[in-house]
């Protein structure tokens, strides 16, 4: 399951969401699989900030479950390519993740 996490008032331009994707029987390396787990910008407000993290959480199966969660790095690639499908703008990407914006309107 993705997590999102939200700080800041829906109208508020410092409004933002940070998306931890989960690998658990999602395929990675694919653009449609990663922007399933992403919010369509039309559901949030104008201007809210979208972070995406670069690794995702594997947590299937027994094993995981006693040894703890695997992380799956995902390509920035990828994600920007995720956020675009969504509808987010000004997209840039770094380290840890990618980022994008609802657009203004």
């Amino acid at each position: 399951m993705t997590e999102a996490t939200e700080a800041g008032d829906a109208g508020d331009e410092g409004a933002a969401v940070e998306v931890r994707l989960d690998a658990s029987g999602a395929d990675l390396e694919e653009p449609a699989a990663v922007a399933r787990q992403i919010p369509r910008a039309s559901t949030l407000a104008p201007g809210t900030r979208v972070f995406v993290l670069a690794t995702a959480k594997d947590d299937a199966g027994v094993l995981r479950r006693l040894l703890g969660p695997r992380r799956a790095p995902v390509l920035r690639s990828t994600l920007c390519t995720a956020l675009l499908v969504r509808g987010y703008v000004d997209l840039g990407a770094g380290k840890d993740g990618a980022w994008g914006k609802a657009p203004s309107s």
